[in-house]
């Protein structure tokens, strides 16, 4: 009788102790086996782990996926006194889980704990920051992004150390003002527009006055060279001009001679032109004057 016993004691032992020593790890979860309460090992890895039987040692089971933190807004005060409402959310997971079992032990501890930092984080670089760099027109002047940079690397470097949770990245969701100060913050943007407005009129001007002056030099050059080249052209022909009057002249004198005499009287004498001229008068020569008889050969 009492064999039988002995035997059904040790399988109920082997079943414990089995139960007790070996657990699955899932793919999304971390394992900590802990030994009297304190942290000795920590398993990431998915499938069957080993411990030692309860309650020597112990396991707890955290999740290891990326973990969404969404932060109600909050009033902040920039470097210049402006109030600005912002609401951002952190991106964050378990970087050392012993760490953050022994810290914070949960979730909902670590959500309050690092909502806390986040705040306090981004509450010191807006407010090393003026507004006209947070809202900067020039993207290479935009603040934005170094405020939320530094934000997640401060975040994480402490939340790391206290916590064990690694910071993935902070981020806006939304920024706004408060109430009382949206007036004064529309009057800014409409004076910041205008000044802007202004020099982009004056640099138009400015590229309209260089367009124009290079287009009168290029217009006076053309000019230039076009009557340099219509005097030129003129030259050439009162040349060929004179040559022609020169082989006529040579090769019938009398009829030259009376060919520009008759384009003179052309020239000077008009309709209902009237003149008072002695008879001796060259001009009148190829008038008065008979022509002579053709020489024979």
């Amino acid at each position: 009788m009492k064999r039988p016993l002995w035997i059904l004691g040790a399988l109920i032992l082997s079943g414990y102790l089995l139960v007790t020593s070996v657990f699955p790890v899932q793919e999304t979860e971390i394992a900590v086996v802990t030994q009297f309460g304190k942290p000795v090992r920590t398993i990431r890895e998915a499938g069957l782990a080993f411990k030692l039987p309860a309650p020597i040692q112990t396991r707890t089971m955290l999740d290891k996926r990326l973990q969404m933190l969404v932060l109600e807004p909050g009033e902040f005060v920039t470097r210049d006194r402006r109030n600005l409402v912002v609401a951002a959310f952190a991106a964050w997971r378990i970087g050392d889980a012993g760490a953050f079992l022994q810290s914070v032990r949960d979730r909902e501890t670590a959500r309050i704990r690092l909502r806390d930092l986040v705040n306090a984080s981004m509450g010191a670089a807006i407010g090393s920051f003026p507004l006209s760099d947070i809202f900067a027109v020039e993207t290479s002047s935009l603040g934005l992004p170094r405020i939320f940079e530094s934000v997640t690397e401060q975040t994480h470097e402490m939340a790391l150390r206290e916590f064990g949770i690694e910071v993935v990245a902070v981020r806006p969701s939304r920024f706004g003002f408060p109430r009382q100060n949206l007036r004064a913050i529309y009057q800014r943007m409409i004076s910041e527009q205008e000044r802007l407005a202004t020099q982009y009129r004056a640099e138009g001007k400015e590229a309209a006055s260089n367009i124009a002056a290079g287009t009168e030099r290029e217009t006076r050059e053309l000019l230039a060279r076009a009557y340099r080249e219509s005097q030129t052209v003129k030259g050439k022909g009162e040349a060929e001009a004179a040559r022609i009057y020169a082989e006529a002249f040579e090769t019938d004198a009398d009829y030259y001679r009376l060919t520009r005499t008759l384009d003179a009287y052309r020239k000077i004498l008009g309709e209902g032109t009237t003149f008072v001229l002695s008879t001796d008068t060259p001009i009148f020569e190829q008038l008065l004057t008979p022509p002579r008889a053709a020489e024979s050969p």
